[in-house]
């Protein structure tokens, strides 16, 4: 009985799990130029149907972390703090070389699972 208490009290894995979504601003960016890197933090809960999963944007206060991969390898940090808007995260960034890029946030890697319509992890061409 307690068992069958404890499994109606705890959401199942799918609900109320913190999922990031990244984009770019502009989305094409130029060599050079500076570009916005935008994080919307989401919980996912579970449907009225019990199907999975309802994002809903998330105000939280979390240590986002956000990286961009230049083509040849290197690893940049890209700062990002909340704005005005309490469920968008933004930071600048210059991408310096041309190419294809791939910004992340790696605590949701190594697999940066799009599920839910999550993208903790894009890919960015830069002309």
């Amino acid at each position: 009985m307690a068992t069958a208490l404890g499994a109606l009290a705890l959401p199942s894995s799918a609900a109320a799990a913190l999922e990031v979504r990244l984009t770019i601003v502009p989305a094409a960016p130029k060599t050079g130029a500076r570009a916005v890197v935008q994080l919307r933090p989401y919980w996912t809960y579970l449907r009225p149907d019990g199907s999975c999963c309802k994002l809903v944007a998330a105000d939280v206060n979390y240590p986002f972390k956000v990286e961009a991969r230049s083509p040849t390898g290197r690893v940049l940090r890209v700062t990002v703090r909340r704005t005005k808007n309490r469920y968008l995260w933004a930071g600048s960034f210059v991408f310096r070389r041309s190419g294809r890029w791939t910004v992340r946030a790696p605590q949701w890697g190594p697999r940066y699972s799009t599920h839910y319509g999550a993208r903790p992890r894009i890919r960015v061409s830069v002309s």
